[in-house]
């Protein structure tokens, strides 16, 4: 009971809120880099399809497919500009943020993206990690080292 109590106390006094969200799925836009501001900061969008079968009630397998709008920033956008293509399988860490913007009528319209922190591209040889604008190249790897 006291470990119970404590668990609770140190969720409720020592933890914050947590924003997290973790996909894999497939690139479904083409890739276009930007630069915004008067730095020049990389700005990519681009959107995530991710996939979700079952079967239904009579048996039949039901797929279905889910779209996220996510963004990078800096040198991880650049990254990705130049790497991830259409169609390409990604793991990708990031925070959900959602934008109020006002459409040509004047009403008020939310957008709610993913702000990638972590992206890795798994199609392809190497599985190239994309992290904050630091690329982790694994080519170096033997191919012996594998377990399989």
């Amino acid at each position: 009971m006291f470990i119970f109590r404590l668990i609770i106390y140190i969720i409720n006094n020592i933890i914050m809120d947590l924003n997290k969200v973790m996909l894999i799925g497939r690139i479904t836009t083409d890739i276009e880099l930007k630069k915004i501001g008067e730095n020049g900061v990389s700005v990519v969008n681009f959107n995530i399809a991710t996939n979700r079968r079952y079967k239904n009630s009579e048996g039949n397998t039901i797929e279905e497919a889910e779209f996220h709008k996510c963004v990078a920033f800096g040198g991880l956008a650049d990254i990705i500009g130049n790497y991830a293509e259409k169609g390409k399988k990604v793991y990708l860490e990031g925070r959900l943020k959602t934008k109020k913007w006002e459409d040509t009528n004047g009403n008020n319209r939310y957008t709610t993206e993913i702000v990638s922190d972590n992206v890795i591209l798994l199609d392809g040889k190497s599985g190239q990690g994309l992290n904050k604008g630091n690329s982790s190249n694994n080519e170096n790897k033997d191919d012996e080292d594998l377990p399989f």
